[in-house]
C-alpha cells in the first residue's frame, strides 16, 4: 500500500507563512548582530515574542552574533 500525504491549500499557506517569519526574523538578528533587543523593536514585537519564534523554529541566535563585538 503505498501512502501519499496529500497538501490542502491551507497546509501550503502555513508553510508559507512559517518560511516567511523565519526568513524576517533572521534578515532582522542579521543586521543587528545577533541582539535580540533589537530585532525585536525593528520588528515592531516584544523581545519575549521574539524568543518564542526563535525557539518555535529553531534559530541559531549564535550564527548572527557578531565575533568582532564579542571576543572570546
Amino acid at each position: 500500500m503505498e501512502y501519499r500525504q496529500s497538501f490542502t491549500t491551507e497546509d501550503l499557506l502555513k508553510s508559507n507563512v512559517s518560511d516567511f517569519e523565519r526568513h524576517i526574523i533572521a534578515s532582522a538578528l542579521q543586521r543587528t548582530g545577533g541582539n535580540q533587543t533589537a530585532a525585536a523593536r525593528q520588528l515592531g514585537t516584544t523581545r519575549r515574542i521574539l524568543r518564542y519564534r526563535i525557539l518555535k523554529y529553531g534559530i541559531d541566535v549564535s550564527q548572527f552574533c557578531n565575533p568582532e563585538k564579542h571576543p572570546e
